[in-house]
């Protein structure tokens, strides 16, 4: 727990996520969220605990450049699996790159390693390389001129997990585009019109496939937010076409995502999904998800972690 703590420092009234620079507000949504988080670890961590009573031959894991924290979806999965840790890289069978950043450099490993390793290629998960692939993979995309398209627009960072979007009206003046930041087409993911919220669908992939979905219902009013105000577990062919998870396992592959989530909007204007976000140290199962869903969720994505890790 003393490791935990030093990841996040408390800066003018917020806690500040060192890795990322994200800032979080210490309030009692956090507060919440953490206490409906740390019963459901310990639960999963005691079960684990009780299968391992009988051993049994496990891939050794290790992460790089340094040890990953419970409350990312792979690092949990990897503990629900009963994988074995490692913190040599070259004692590993499964070497991990996990780092949360945008633009990566993963740490170099010596060609004689012969593990399995684990989003290595992944390398550049910004909106911009994200909306390129997008529109190669399924042949439209979301990117437009913001000097000549007339439409809501919106506009964010480069940068993974920032939830710092906003609405802009289109066309805007030259003078006034900010080359750092990424202008997209505003998707309308609300389910009907004159709808308070919208859906996003969080599509945990596993070597290109899609498992499960987490369907997270979020405000209108702060849909850019990383708040949800419930989320429901379905199957992925509840929500997506055959047509539509073969595009999104080839977006995957070409990403160069071995594991992570993909951040989907149906646009309910033309009916067609859109990819916005990718991220490979996505955290999970979500805090709004009732908990004997947690449970089937982990055991849908701890076998398909087996299935292609291993062990």
């Amino acid at each position: 727990m003393k490791g935990w703590l030093s990841d996040f420092e408390l800066r003018d009234g917020k806690i500040l996520v060192r890795e990322t620079g994200a800032e979080l507000s210490l309030d009692f949504a956090l507060v919440r969220e953490v206490m409906g988080w740390f019963p459901f670890y310990l639960l999963v961590r005691f079960s684990t605990f009780l299968a391992g009573l009988k051993p049994r031959p496990k891939p050794r894991v290790g992460f790089v450049p340094g040890p990953a924290r419970p409350w990312y979806l792979l690092p949990f999965l990897t503990q629900a699996a009963r994988y074995r840790r490692t913190k040599l890289p070259e004692k590993a069978d499964i070497l991990i790159y996990f780092e949360d950043k945008t633009l990566a450099t993963p740490p170099h490993i010596p060609a004689d390693f012969t593990g399995k390793m684990i989003n290595f290629a992944c390398t550049d998960i910004s909106k911009t390389r994200v909306a390129e692939v997008f529109a190669d993979i399924f042949g439209y995309g979301l990117a437009v001129d913001p000097c000549t398209y007339t439409g809501l627009m919106a506009v964010k960072s480069e940068k993974n997990g920032a939830h710092d979007g906003m609405i802009v009206q289109g066309p805007v003046k030259p003078e006034e585009v900010d080359a750092s930041l990424v202008y997209q087409r505003l998707i309308d993911n609300r389910l009907s019109e004159g709808d308070d919220k919208v859906i996003d669908l969080r599509c945990p992939t596993v070597n290109g496939e899609i498992g499960l979905i987490f369907i997270k219902h979020r405000p209108l009013h702060s849909r850019f937010a990383n708040f949800n105000a419930c989320v429901e577990l379905a199957r992925p062919e509840d929500y997506l076409s055959a047509e539509e998870r073969t595009k999104l396992a080839a977006f995957a592959r070409a990403m160069r995502l071995d594991f992570g989530g993909l951040d989907v909007l149906r646009d309910r204007s033309d009916g067609r999904i859109y990819v916005v976000d990718v991220n490979k140290t996505d955290m999970g199962p979500p805090i709004a998800l009732p908990l004997a869903d947690k449970f089937r969720a982990t055991r849908i994505l701890t076998k398909q972690l087996k299935d292609f890790f291993g062990g």
